[in-house]
Formats: structure tokens, sequence, C-alpha cells
């Protein structure tokens, strides 16, 4: 059984206005896996979606910036 984590990047202009919103949910371990597992192999996999879930929900948003300025910069 495991619980869902959900990240969302919002980026924003001067005016606060959301420019680009990317969310991204992964699969984290339960509280009942932490008691199964043991403390040690229930944090690596909590710290290893986390960090895979926030490293993909940041390329996506910055790339997509990225190609927005592009286009307006033609």
């Amino acid at each position: 059984m495991a619980a869902t984590m959900q990240m969302t990047v919002i980026i924003k202009n001067e005016n606060g206005e959301e420019i680009i919103t990317k969310v991204n949910e992964c699969q984290i371990p339960y509280i009942e896996e932490i008691e199964n597992q043991g403390f040690r192999a229930a944090f690596h996999d909590l710290e290893t979606a986390v960090l895979e879930s926030r490293k993909e929900v940041c390329e996506d948003a910055v790339s997509e910036y990225l190609e927005a300025m592009s286009a307006k910069k033609r």
C-alpha cells in the first residue's frame, strides 16, 4: 500500500499571473510500510521518490519556461 504525494511548480510573472504550472504525482511509502520495511528502507524509498519527482517537475517547468521565452524572442 502506498500514499500519493503531489508536487506543484508555478512560475509567475511580475504581476503575479501564473505563466507555467506543472504538477507531478509520485507514490511514497504508507505509514504501515515503515513498520513492515523498517525505517531505513522506507525512508530510502521516500527520499528517492521525492528527489525523482522534484527533478522531473522542475525540469518540465524550466523547459516549458525556456521554450516560452525563446518563442517571444523570435
